[in-house]
């Protein structure tokens, strides 16, 4: 009997209770989706207790207690001005030195302009979330077989509709379904969203899924027309990487930002499934030698998958009681 304990993770018991069983019989919640790429498999759940009471408008209140955002008015001024009682942008559009930019800041918040206000450098990616509704956000989180240029085997994403939090992953069965997978994100999901959630994505997940839509189709569907053909980045959708802010609002709190001591350290939750991410790589090219003998790795795989993308609102959600 093969004996797998890689980086502490014993696996054995995962080859052994689910050896011979097929990812229809460990799930219910599947779909074939079909396209003129080829066809994957997409699993779907509906979380009740995922909470949509998510405050994106306390962002908003707290910009327009920013005066620093205003031109020329730096901490110094800031306090000064806020002795004399200006304390929001709408008390300094009467001040005859600051009024111009102070207004313009008002009217860009107004109509939602987050390009435009994200210029600023006193404006961040989370500033601005009141711009946009919940149904504009697309949480997304991949898992690949290792460094740039591999192969991504899963997308997941959750999004919420009807006030309800839904979590779709797009799994790879072969490797000639990645494209597939890409396909589907082009056409179907990516043209229904205008915001990315991801816990570091900025560094990594967007970045790789660029390169692939790159190497597969010749063009980026993340970037805007007017921007460099081959360019390897998003333009086009406004990106809230949570791992950022989560360093930058609990700075020294904790020991590390990796997702499972976020979960476990600022939300009290420890997930069910604990497999490494390092890991991906190894658990599915065991599954591709035998998918029969291993698909319980499968199975962990896309549990992980799944937490990654379930615990990103309940932190969204914390990160804005915190700011």
């Amino acid at each position: 009997m093969d004996n797998y304990k890689i980086v502490s993770f014993d696996i054995t018991p995962l080859i052994e209770q689910y050896h011979g069983q097929q990812l229809e019989d460990l799930y219910q919640n599947y779909h074939i989706i079909k396209n003129t790429m080829g066809e994957f498999i997409e699993f779907v759940w509906e979380e009740n207790d995922i909470p949509n009471e998510i405050d994106i408008y306390k962002p908003r209140k707290k910009l327009i207690n920013n005066l620093k955002t205003v031109n020329y008015v730096g901490e110094f001024i800031e306090k000064k001005l806020n002795q004399r009682g200006i304390t929001t942008l709408i008390d300094l559009k009467y001040n005859l030195h600051f009024s111009s930019s102070a207004t313009q800041i008002l009217n860009l918040m107004k109509e939602k302009n987050f390009q435009t206000l994200t210029k600023n450098k006193y404006i961040n990616d989370l500033d601005v979330i009141f711009c946009f509704r919940l149904e504009d956000f697309l949480f997304l989180d991949i898992e690949t077989l290792g460094i740039f240029d591999s192969p991504v085997i899963i997308v997941g994403i959750g999004f919420y509709q009807h006030n309800e939090f839904k979590i779709h992953i797009f799994f790879a069965r072969e490797y000639k379904e990645e494209i597939a997978i890409y396909e589907h994100l082009r056409t179907k999901i990516f043209p229904n969203y205008k915001c990315f959630i991801t816990y570091n994505g900025k560094t990594f997940d967007i970045p790789y899924l660029a390169n692939r839509f790159l190497y597969f189709f010749d063009e980026n569907p993340m970037i805007s027309e007017q921007d460099q053909p081959h360019e390897k980045i998003n333009t086009k959708f406004h990106h809230i990487d949570l791992f950022h802010h989560c360093r930058r609002i609990f700075k020294g709190k904790f020991h590390n930002f990796s997702l499972a001591n976020i979960e476990e350290n600022l939300l009290n939750w420890i997930r069910k499934n604990s497999l490494p991410s390092e890991l991906v790589g190894f658990c599915y090219r065991k599954y591709r030698e035998n998918p029969k003998r291993y698909i319980g790795l499968i199975k962990e795989i896309i549990e992980h998958n799944y937490y990654d993308i379930y615990s990103m609102p309940l932190i969204l959600k914390t990160l804005l009681k915190n700011i």
